[in-house]
């Protein structure tokens, strides 16, 4: 009998501790995102309404981990969409040469989203950024009047927040432009003068890598009375990677109307193909803290654990819509806005600022 109970006591109290840690630690279905209560963590549960699911599902949100691969696809298409109208010039005629600098930024934006009152919730998908260096060359010098090459690169790196990244783009592209106008000038193309068709094609590619191994810090809200709560990584135990590629063909038919000689405004279709590209994500923390301070007073939450990988390959072609607006002065210096946008869903949008100097 006292072999039995011995015998009993050695099975099923391993067994009743297991059941108790895997009590205490609560998963996501993907289990991705694991967290494990601490000592205030019931009291402030009781206090606030909130869930530890409702807690996983916050964290599973603001690390993108169950929903990695299409957050990464958003962030690539908005990234890869950043980089048109950085180096090329849609509004300018017979241009002999010309040099400048452009700023994109792009966005994913859901056309079927629905407000949810929240500031976490926006209704922005992925979101990218590129700046650039150009240059055009006019070939009329060589009998090709109507012939434009233009040439963009940049490569630099920068701190974004608690992020360390790098990136690079560069472009090569060839346009022609069809039924221009001539050189000569009259009272009527002084005020008004349409600058015929240009068709132009080339290649882009960009590259963003986002990395960090020290210890971050993010706040976000829960409940109803207006209570946050923060994770901070551990020491020593964060790793975080993203890095992303893309390479496209865009081939563009646009069209330009100059308004007394200053104001140019243009516009017209463009087609992208994806050549190539990829973008990986590699997301683990381990032991990070949970805290809230709700009217003063901080609560131990207990610690979280995210681990999560992702890869996509961006979305293959995409038509896209191109308008801008160029102010000249005295043809030489020039200051223009141009703004892409797709009529998919999400909708793909950027918004390209630059200012050029030609001869």
């Amino acid at each position: 009998m006292k072999r039995f109970t011995l015998a009993a006591a050695m099975l099923f109290v391993p067994l009743a501790l297991c059941a108790r840690l895997a009590q205490a630690q609560q998963c996501n279905i993907a289990g991705t995102v694991c967290i494990t209560p601490g000592a205030d963590a019931s009291t402030f549960l009781t206090a606030t309404g909130v869930t530890v699911d409702q807690l996983i599902s916050q964290v599973d949100g603001l690390f993108q981990a169950t929903n990695m691969n299409s957050f990464l696809r958003d962030f690539q298409n908005a990234q890869s969409f950043s980089s048109k109208g950085l180096g090329v010039d849609y509004a300018s005629e017979a241009t002999l040469a010309e040099v400048g600098a452009t700023l994109s930024l792009a966005s994913n934006i859901d056309k079927a989203y629905k407000p949810s009152g929240s500031y976490t919730d926006p209704p922005i998908q992925g979101g990218g950024a590129n700046f650039s260096l150009m240059g055009g060359l006019g070939l009329g010098l060589f009998g090709l009047d109507p012939v434009m090459l233009f040439a963009n690169w940049f490569k630099g790196s920068a701190t974004l927040g608690q992020l360390d990244g790098k990136y690079q783009n560069w472009g090569l592209h060839g346009q022609l432009r069809l039924l221009g106008p001539s050189r000569g000038m009259s009272a009527t193309k002084f005020l008004i003068r349409w600058g015929g068709i240009a068709v132009t094609s080339g290649v882009d590619y960009a590259q963003v890598g986002l990395s960090t191994s020290s210890k971050i810090a993010s706040t976000f809200p829960v409940g109803q009375g207006g209570s946050t709560v923060t994770v901070t990584s551990a020491d020593n135990l964060l790793g975080f990677s993203l890095d992303q590629t893309t390479w496209s063909v865009p081939l563009e038919v646009t069209t330009s109307l100059r308004l007394l000689s200053l104001i140019t405004v243009y516009g017209g279709l463009g087609f992208d193909w994806q050549l190539g590209g990829d973008c990986n994500m590699h997301i683990l923390m381990q032991g990070a803290s949970l805290t809230s301070k709700v009217q003063g007073t901080t609560y131990n939450l207990g610690t979280v654990d995210v681990h999560a990988d992702g890869h996509v390959s961006p979305s293959p072609a995409r038509m896209r819509e191109i308008f801008g607006v160029q102010l000249g002065i005295f043809d030489v210096v020039r200051i223009f806005a141009q703004v892409n946008t797709t009529a998919s869903s999400p909708v793909l949008t950027s918004l390209a600022m630059g200012l050029r100097l030609g001869i």
